[in-house]
């Protein structure tokens, strides 16, 4: 069956590999989850690593899994100082070239200084759907 968003998909519109995870104890998945069989159904090609995953392990995945774009989802305060980890990683391990994207309970107040770390989207509660796949559609590479 084929879903609103499949339709929209342009047809000379580069696949996109995108790489969703969750760094450190968080464990509230229902949001990512649904995110990743979201764009699933629109075209976009997803590795899903789940929960707990370390900042080391998700830069390693980001090169590992050929991504076109890294997607994190907090529910804890700690997604500013995991996401300043994160970029610092893949910069050191030259995948700083591959964007990062935020979903989950993200403080408007903090917008700015993630964005200033080099986070491209954020995505929290009351984002459309049709919105996030837009962005990552936008980040595809062609191959």
């Amino acid at each position: 069956m084929q879903t609103d968003f499949q339709a929209e998909q342009a047809e000379d519109q580069p696949i996109v590999r995108c790489l969703l995870g969750m760094l450190g104890t968080d464990v509230h998945s229902k949001g990512i989850r649904t995110i990743a069989q979201l764009l699933r159904e629109a075209g976009v090609e997803v590795i899903y690593l789940g929960e707990h995953n370390s900042v080391q392990g998700m830069a390693r995945a980001a090169i590992d899994e050929d991504a076109d774009l890294v997607g994190l989802s907090f529910s804890s305060a700690a997604y500013v100082e995991y996401t300043r980890q994160l970029v610092a990683e893949m910069k050191r391990i030259g995948a700083d070239d591959i964007p990062v994207m935020l979903g989950g309970i993200i403080h408007p107040d903090d917008h700015q200084a993630l964005y200033d770390m080099g986070v491209r989207g954020i995505f929290g509660a009351g984002s459309k759907t049709a919105d996030i796949i837009a962005f990552v559609r936008s980040m595809g590479r062609p191959r």
